[in-house]
């Protein structure tokens, strides 16, 4: 399999991560030291959620080759998901340091230093990041969560705005946008954002939760009702929706 085609099966969220390891596995059985393989098969770990595996696939791919920025980068993400902030730092500073543009890399420290809410710098890198990469809507959605953090809904808004424009049916910068309206009370807008967050995302109960809030809001207890009752199909133990669907009158809505 070539590079390309294992990447265009990394990149199909149809084809069940299993399928691109035992394919990946096929090429390194035949070239145990393909760098790309290692980086690809790693990748595929991640998605199946392997991190472990993940790490050790990168690993080796570094150790073939120390200059590959990416699969540093891939680690470094690895390391994120797993809290572990300071190897990710060095990952990231590492692909950084080969690859000075690297525009991912910038992305993926700024969510550290996010997590750390280290938050001047993170905005800095996350900043950096549209420079070299003005269309990814990554840095605009995690610089627009910044904003919140810090209060700041309406430099939120900008950046979830262009993060939702550059990709409509994502589901978390709508459901973002959705919380920065609430605290702003446009409830109608933050009803519509959560609507699209809750249908584009399987069990997304906590969207469903925040629309019955929003419908709350806009004084429709009705679709308060709807919009509890879905979140609650699907996680029953869901309070914010059961209190909810209870103050907003339940069947006789």
């Amino acid at each position: 399999m070539s590079d390309q085609r294992a990447a265009d099966r990394l990149n199909n969220p149809q084809v069940d991560p299993r399928n691109n390891i035992a394919s990946i596995s096929q090429v390194l059985a035949k070239n145990p030291r393909d760098a790309s393989a290692l980086n690809l098969r790693g990748t595929a770990y991640g998605q199946a959620g392997d991190g472990e595996r993940a790490i050790a696939d990168f690993s080796a791919a570094i150790q073939i080759n120390p200059q590959f920025y990416q699969a540093y980068n891939n680690r470094a993400l690895i390391y994120l998901k797993m809290g572990r902030y300071d190897a990710a730092l060095a990952d990231y500073n590492q692909a950084l340091a080969i690859k000075p543009d690297y525009a991912g890399a910038y992305v993926g420290r700024g969510n550290v230093y996010k997590d750390q809410r280290n938050y001047p710098l993170a905005v800095a890198d996350l900043s950096k990041a549209i420079e070299l990469k003005p269309d990814d809507p990554a840095p605009y959605y995690s610089r627009g969560l910044i904003h919140q953090a810090m209060n700041d809904h309406r430099n939120a808004l900008d950046d979830l705005n262009v993060a939702v424009n550059y990709r409509p049916d994502a589901p978390d910068p709508h459901f973002a946008r959705g919380q920065s309206y609430m605290v702003m009370q446009d409830y109608k807008k933050a009803f519509e954002d959560f609507q699209v967050a809750g249908t584009n995302k399987v069990n997304n109960y906590e969207a469903w939760a925040a629309a019955g809030q929003a419908a709350e809001g806009m004084g429709d207890r009705k679709e308060a009702a709807v919009a509890y009752k879905r979140a609650l199909q699907i996680n029953r133990e869901s309070r914010v929706a059961s209190e909810g669907l209870r103050r907003v009158g339940g069947e006789d809505a």
